[in-house]
């Protein structure tokens, strides 16, 4: 995959289309932040919408609703003009992804993660998944380590492993009572899950390196090539959707994945992969707490409690050396 130094040489060479080092770093600070509490909502909205379709009718219709709202935004990003006398800034010409990397990504990063964590969670029951998946960010940690052929710096090292025990800690309390009837086929697909999201996020890194444009036309067709597997699914569970259903659905792909996941990439390219997996650590803790004032779960136990505060402890300590380090990318910031 190519050496370290050729990596960081990459990103140094990017041009700055006008958004100063320090701007850029504190942009990546609140998209981070805004990552955060839109993953957050997802799952809310998710609990919500599954009570009136089955899970495959909400995958997939999460995903085709995203699809159309990147395909509008993409139309609409075509349509602008610049202002009479001015120039907008113009990102360096970058080549579209090719079929076939279009079509990797497609089905780790949409299809494989969909099915894998759907049915792990239906073998194992949601806890053990969820305690799987949080171990993401140092799996990307090292394999980036592995690819570069150098360790990140210390502290990284140290925040990733502090913030991923405390994950682990907020999902201990959560198993009991909760493991479905096939505990170890469960645990090998929800790894088989985690593999193919770390692989996604690693692979999209590597392919968009450098990329400065806007985001959406970018993601879409890998959006699009996903959704069918889950459409089909979809079609094959069957079952009815309500109108008020489908209006939730629209709204969760429409209004929220849409900028989440615009967030969710520029942010791989800027923070890279295992700062980005890094983030979705917050999300659990976040929902459990939100879940708790909304009235929809009991309030997080002290031991869970502890937990978030070290996950926090330990995300602090990354995100703080990533931004200080002085290696964010700050190209343009177009969605």
């Amino acid at each position: 995959m190519g050496d370290g130094r050729l990596a960081r040489s990459d990103h140094a060479a990017a041009p700055d289309y006008g958004v100063s080092a320090r701007a850029g770093k504190a942009l990546l600070a609140w998209q981070s932040a805004a990552l955060v509490v839109l993953l957050t909502s997802t799952w809310l909205i998710v609990q919500a919408s599954l009570r009136g379709a089955s899970t495959a009718t909400v995958s997939a219709g999460r995903t085709g609703f995203t699809v159309l709202g990147l395909l509008a935004l993409t139309w609409w990003s075509a349509s602008r003009t610049a202002p009479a006398g001015e120039a907008l800034p113009v990102a360096a010409p970058s080549p579209p992804c090719r079929w076939w990397q279009v079509a990797i990504l497609a089905l780790t990063g949409v299809t494989a993660y969909t099915l894998l964590s759907t049915v792990a969670i239906s073998l194992a029951g949601p806890a053990l998944p969820a305690l799987g998946m949080s171990l993401t960010p140092a799996v990307v940690l090292l394999a980036e380590g592995v690819m570069a052929r150098k360790w990140p710096p210390v502290r990284t090292i140290v925040g990733t492993v502090v913030a991923v025990a405390g994950a682990v800690l907020y999902a201990v309390p959560r198993l009991a009572g909760n493991l479905g009837h096939q505990v170890a086929l469960g645990s090998l697909v929800a790894v088989a899950a985690l593999l193919s999201m770390a692989f996604y996020g690693i692979y999209f890194e590597r392919v968009n390196r450098g990329y400065r444009g806007a985001m959406a036309p970018r993601i879409r067709p890998i959006f699009a090539v996903g959704t069918v597997p889950l459409a089909i699914w979809a079609l094959i569970a069957g079952g009815e959707v309500g109108w008020a259903t489908l209006g939730m659905l629209a709204l969760l792909g429409i209004v929220v994945y849409v900028p989440a996941y615009l967030l969710q990439h520029r942010i791989l390219l800027v923070g890279g992969p295992s700062y980005s997996a890094l983030l979705g650590l917050a999300v659990s803790p976040l929902v459990g707490v939100s879940s708790a004032m909304l009235h929809l779960a009991g309030a997080p136990a002290p031991l869970q409690i502890a937990a978030m505060a070290v996950t926090v402890a330990g995300m602090a300590v990354v995100i703080r050396g990533k931004l200080a380090s002085g290696r964010v990318s700050h190209g343009a910031d177009r969605q």
